[in-house]
């Protein structure tokens, strides 16, 4: 019965020294030379080092901060404008207002030796309370309170034009239009079982209440003057919530941002939670492919070399750890010491060595009987520094290509545990890669499709990353096969 470790000996391919370059090219030359010839892994290449780049860049290229969230504004699809508000804007005179207090774009410009003016078009809201009995995903009935009026219970409840549904406790705006007895539920409020009530709230805009803000600012940044509507004495403090500000110019220049993928249901610019999330996914690829790396390849290189009884022992325990079920021992290590970031890497790189290791012993065994290793015993040198030196340089090619195409499986590991909800977490806050994501938008989906845009742009960023890395790989393979020398 032939051997199994044998069998990664024939995958592997014959041992790097037998590889040698023509024209006095060195190893990597070579194989730079011919990986030059592959179009699809140069492309894969290419993207490969901007994803990487933009992972490590994050905080210099993302618009806005990922966390902040904007509960007035809601769900908006790629390419919308929001005005450039933050929070509740709270300025008092004669005091230099907080970043976070003002427009960024009016706090950017504060101090600098001239006045300014910011003004805000406001409209108070006119909120209604609506109740959602619902059965499962059916609505058994509606409740309406309008301010001023009596309760009543409609068949259906619409919105119009500058109105909204939001959520009753966090604020968070709705993109469905109407509620009708008998209908379904929509998928944004969580359907769930049994018979249960649904708070939600009707926002409007009252026309007759618009007034207008305007704030001056001297130049050294404080507050000269407020002024608020067209009479009356000017108030010496006013504090604004954003869900009530209709428009913000500073000195007549209208403030707006541009969200280029849209915005999720908290406001949260989709394209720097895109960037971040990439942050996430890379780091957890490349560095559970490092933690596999040391280990495979030391654990392999000492099988290899040392052969006899210390080899067969030390493989069979690879084809013990072979046998279990990897992607359960990492959600048990999970569940069990914790969500953290730190877990994960070792969980997935504990692992993840397996075939690593029996690669590069394949490579060890090979290189192993070869005349400068004899050479190297023959001048005395020990065997740590055979295989530190000699042995282990020899089987870099196979590392790398092995590398490259073990960066996409662990990215895919880690994005079917956020899938599952088994978000990594640092400090006890969240990290959201792109397989969570992915997740997110898969909820907010709805049944309609209303939130897309949510779940299209994470899956294309892991996609592409996932094929570029792939090509790579492929395209290293054949670079460093002595079989296609000639061929390119």
């Amino acid at each position: 019965m032939p051997d199994t470790d044998s069998a990664i000996d024939a995958v592997a391919g014959p041992s790097p020294v037998d590889r040698a370059p023509v024209q006095g090219e060195s190893l990597w030359q070579d194989a730079w030379r011919r990986l030059e010839k592959n179009r699809m892994a140069m492309v894969g290449l290419v993207v490969t080092i901007v994803m990487s780049l933009s992972a490590v860049l994050a905080e210099v290229i993302s618009p806005f901060d990922p966390a902040v969230q904007q509960r007035w504004i809601g769900a908006l699809p790629p390419w919308s404008r929001t005005l450039s508000l933050r929070n509740e804007i709270r300025v008092t005179k004669g005091e230099r207002p907080l970043e976070l207090e003002v427009p960024q774009a009016c706090a950017d410009v504060l101090g600098d030796g001239r006045e300014h003016e910011l003004a805000f078009e406001v409209q108070e809201e006119t909120v209604s309370r609506v109740r959602v009995v619902a059965a499962g995903a059916a609505i058994e009935a509606l409740h309406l309170a309008v301010p001023g009026s009596i309760p009543t219970r409609p068949d259906e409840i619409v919105v119009r034009e500058g109105e909204f549904f939001r959520d009753a406790a966090t604020g968070a705006r709705f993109a469905f239009t109407e509620l009708a007895k008998g209908g379904s539920l929509p998928a944004a409020l969580g359907v769930r079982e049994g018979r249960y009530v649904v708070p939600l709230e009707r926002v409007g805009r009252d026309a007759g209440g618009a007034y207008r803000v305007g704030i001056t600012f001297a130049g050294d940044g404080a507050v000269a003057r407020i002024v608020r509507g067209s009479g009356g004495a000017p108030p010496d403090s006013i504090s604004l919530m954003p869900a009530e500000i209709a428009d913000v110019t500073l000195d007549g220049e209208r403030l707006t941002h541009l969200h280029i993928l849209g915005t999720d249901q908290e406001g949260r610019d989709s394209l720097s939670r895109l960037i971040f999330g990439g942050r996430i996914s890379l780091l957890v690829g490349v560095t559970a492919t490092l933690v596999s790396l040391v280990i495979g390849v030391l654990y392999g290189a000492i099988a290899g070399y040392v052969g006899g009884r210390a080899d067969n022992v030390m493989m069979r325990i690879v084809d013990i750890l072979y046998g279990m079920p990897y992607l359960f021992v990492v959600i048990l290590m999970m569940v069990a010491f914790g969500r953290s970031i730190w877990i994960l890497f070792i969980a997935l790189g504990a692992l993840q060595w397996l075939t690593m290791a029996r690669i590069v012993r394949g490579q060890v065994l090979s290189l192993r009987e070869k005349e400068f290793v004899d050479a190297a015993i023959t001048c005395g040198t020990r065997g740590a520094q055979i295989l530190t030196r000699h042995l282990i340089p020899n089987v870099l090619g196979v590392v790398v290509v092995y590398m490259t195409l073990t960066v996409p499986a662990v990215i895919l590991q880690e994005s079917f545990l956020a899938f599952l909800g088994l978000t990594v977490e640092w400090d006890g806050r969240p990290l959201e890669s792109w397989g969570a994501l992915v997740n997110y938008g898969r909820e907010a989906l709805g049944g309609g499709g209303e939130f897309w845009w949510l779940l299209l742009w994470p899956s294309i960023a892991m996609s592409i990353t996932l094929f570029s890395l792939n090509f790579l790989g492929d395209g290293l393979r054949d670079a460093f096969d002595p079989q296609q020398r000639g061929r390119m």
